[in-house]
Order: structure tokens, then sequence, then C-alpha cells
């Protein structure tokens, strides 16, 4: 794989190509006003096929970009709204590899309040690597206390979302289930799970979507929705304190797959994506 980086003007984002096949991009974001994007996401994520699984910028929640990390409560200020009051989620450092079979980006961000106030530091890193019919893309954030202790409160706006295209979701003929067997959204919303599927077709194309808890992270409260979004919420029911100096780790996989597959298939997707540390 390769990594190219498109110039701040006019993208701000790394692309990870698949010899001349588009994998991913990782946009950046920024405060100007063509590039206006209050927090790092992934969009598009592809199938090995070509065909791309996330939306941005919908026409309802448009706060729910891609693959993103976010939440509504960090010692009471807002990173998961796009609000003229809501903290922002800056990219301060990045750095890429890659080889034959995978890439990886690694991102130094700074969460700012709304004056540019530094909340907390995060490491987060994105590694993504094709599997047979699938991309599985692993991100791994690691939360620090860096300026004072933290307290991310209770609320279901929170932490590792991914919001599908359309044509894929609940509302648009799409299936979704967890891995607990639980179907449809308001069947899984609320519960924990190790990770949830959606799967539909876009263009008679075959094709899905599976957001998963990293094993040392499973099984997590998820907050799910019919019109296509799913939020891995370890703050859904209980608030989360972390001590100044002290990190917080939270891993998740996005699996985006051409054709039916099987529940082995997602079993082993979900048991290979090791632990946070890894």
């Amino acid at each position: 794989m390769q990594i190219q980086f498109q110039e701040p003007r006019f993208f701000n984002r790394l692309r990870v190509l698949d010899g001349d096949r588009a994998v991913m991009a990782l946009n950046l974001g920024g405060a100007d006003k063509d590039l206006f994007l209050m927090r790092p996401c992934v969009h598009p994520l592809y199938t090995p096929a070509g065909y791309p699984v996330t939306e941005m910028g919908a026409h309802n929640f448009p706060h729910h970009k891609g693959i993103w990390i976010g939440h509504a409560q960090v010692n009471g200020v807002n990173f998961f709204h796009d609000l003229v009051d809501a903290g922002w989620i800056v990219s301060v450092g990045v750095a890429s590899e890659a080889d034959a079979g995978s890439a990886s980006i690694n991102l130094e961000l700074e969460w700012r309040d709304r004056r540019g106030t530094v909340i907390a530091t995060e490491a987060r890193r994105h590694t993504v690597r094709r599997s047979g019919s699938a991309h599985l893309l692993d991100m791994v954030s690691t939360l620090q206390a860096s300026h004072g202790a933290l307290e991310l409160g209770v609320d279901n706006h929170s932490w590792a979302g991914c919001r599908l295209i359309d044509a894929l979701d609940q509302d648009d003929g799409g299936s979704m289930c967890d891995s607990e067997g639980r179907k449809g959204a308001d069947g899984i919303n609320g519960h924990p799970v190790r990770w949830v599927d959606v799967r539909g077709a876009i263009g008679g194309h075959v094709c899905g979507a599976v957001l998963m808890a990293h094993p040392a992270s499973a099984p997590v409260p998820t907050f799910s929705r019919f019109y296509g979004t799913s939020l891995l919420n370890p703050t859904m029911y209980e608030p989360l304190a972390i001590a100044s100096g002290e990190s917080w780790t939270f891993g998740a996989r996005i699996v985006a797959y051409d054709g039916p597959v099987s529940a082995t298939d997602l079993e082993r997707w979900w048991s290979e994506a090791g632990g946070e540390s890894d």
C-alpha cells in the first residue's frame, strides 16, 4: 500500500492506495471555510472492490462524519457536535508508513475548548490492511490527561462512531445485527456488544461494514440508529475518570467487506483485532 498526502489548501488529508485503487482517506480537519472540520475523521472507507461504505455530512445529524472519535462531555466541553461553543480536536503531528500489505497513520492531537485552551492530548493510530474480501481498519486512541484530570460524563454522544452510506442502512433496506444475535437498531441500541454488522447492497453489489470493539475493550454499550450510525460508547451508563498524568486507551476495528460473509468471518475478524497496545 502507499500513502499520499494531499496539500492542505484544498484537501488536508492523507489517502491510502492499494495500487491504483483507493482504500481510505483520513481527513485532518481545520477551520478554513473550505475545509471546515472540527475533528479528524476517516472518509471514505472502501471495500476491496471499490465501494464506499461511509457517509459524510449526511442529510440529518451532519456531525456524524465517516468514522470518528468524540465525546459531548469532557470536563464539560462538547467534543462531539458542530456547535459554536464546542471544542476542537486538532492535529498537531502526523507520522505515516506503509508496506505492500498495510498502511499506518499516527496522529498527535490536542483537544481544545472554543478559546483554544488545551483540555487533553491524544495519540491515535490508524492501521489498515486487506484480508481477502475485506479491508480492516484498526483505530486505537489513547486519551491523555496531560493538562489535568479528566472526566468523561455519561452521555449518548460518545466515543468511536461510524456513519454508513444510506444505501446500506436499515432505513434503506439494509440489515443490522450484533454479536449477541440481536437484530435491528431498536433491538441493539443500549446493549453491550463486541460488534455491530450492517449489510445491504450498493447498486446491486452486496457489501457491508462492521464496527467492532477490540477484545480488550469489549463488550461495550452501543448507540445504534436505523439511519446508519453506530457508536461504541463506554460512557453510556457510567462516567470515566482519568487522573492527571494518566491515560485511557480504547481500540476499535472497522471492516468494509464485499459479498456475503458468515458468522465465522465476523468472529475471526473480531478475535484477530488484538489488544489496544498492539
